[in-house]
């Protein structure tokens, strides 16, 4: 690749970095007016059709085995029904530094799963960093600042984050199948139909009671931007990279997303972070270090 394109590419991709971590303080303000299955169901009725267009634009055809179809209604239950509610709903409660530190260890829980469904092997050196990376998010999650003064709300957010980051960490367990035989981008984009099928049936009631005119231009303006720049934008970047630099170049981004989510949450809404919160924070980064260093090998 030429210096230039490679240069374009990366600021790309940290153009996305910046995105998906300003969404977790953009989506904390949306909390504040709708609920997280409105606020996801909306997301991805803008999304699914757009990732169908960006598909077809990529890849030339939409097509797909009906074969396929109960692994994509999971995956899109799982990776967009599921997953993205429990997300948001975490920001609901907790703050956005526990949130962008517990879904930063999330590839440990697919590294565990991996090993549990035979796609990985449990070494010595994935358990050891496992310990570490779990210790450092005790330390997080024990001196992080109660919210909004409530401890019960507070624990109940965590408890959300927590599920969102295996949840998370689960999904490339369950599409590896499909990734055989399609890419990323088509997996995506398929799963995310039946996905936004299930959030209208589950959210229909909510919906159709939703004092419309109440909804402020702040709600509105995170929906899109979960919807465009989040979802559409970010993930077309993501699988151009994953094309021109390979995978694991591109991951390496994902441990920009915590720090970068802490600034923004820090100068935005004055969310506060504690000295031992940032030091459980690196702690628990150097495990999943360890462990990604061992899987690769």
């Amino acid at each position: 690749m030429f210096r230039r394109d490679r240069i374009g590419l990366e600021l790309m991709l940290l153009t996305v970095v910046l995105i998906w971590a300003a969404n977790q303080t953009i989506g904390k303000l949306a909390m504040r007016e709708i609920s997280p299955q409105v606020y996801t169901t909306l997301r991805f009725l803008l999304a699914a059709p757009l990732m169908l267009l960006v598909l077809k634009w990529r890849e030339g055809n939409v097509a797909f085995d009906r074969a396929l179809l109960p692994r994509l209604i999971v995956i899109g239950f799982i990776g967009v029904s599921f997953y993205q509610t429990v997300f948001i709903s975490a920001l609901k409660y907790t703050s956005v530094t526990n949130l962008a530190l517990m879904m930063g260890i999330s590839p440990l829980f697919t590294v565990l799963l991996g090993a549990a469904t035979g796609q990985e092997k449990l070494r010595s050196g994935i358990i050891g960093g496992c310990l570490v990376a779990f210790g450092g998010l005790v330390m997080v999650l024990r001196f992080g600042p109660i919210q909004s003064g409530a401890a019960t709300a507070t624990l109940i957010g965590d408890g959300l984050a927590l599920a969102a980051s295996f949840l998370w960490g689960l999904y490339p367990v369950i599409v590896m199948p499909l990734l055989k035989k399609h890419s990323g981008l088509w997996v995506t984009a398929w799963s995310s139909v039946p996905g936004t099928i299930i959030l209208l049936f589950i959210s229909s009631a909510e919906l159709l009671s939703l004092p419309w005119q109440a909804i402020s231009s702040m709600a509105w303006f995170a929906v899109v931007f979960a919807a465009i720049p989040v979802t559409v934008f970010s993930l077309l970047v993501w699988y151009w990279g994953v094309e021109r630099i390979g995978a694991n170049q591109v991951m390496v981004y994902m441990y920009l997303v915590p720090p970068a989510s802490i600034a923004i949450a820090y100068f935005a809404i004055g969310e506060q972070v504690g000295f031992w919160q940032l030091v459980g924070g690196a702690v628990a980064m150097i495990g999943l270090f360890w462990v990604k260093r061992t899987a690769s090998r």
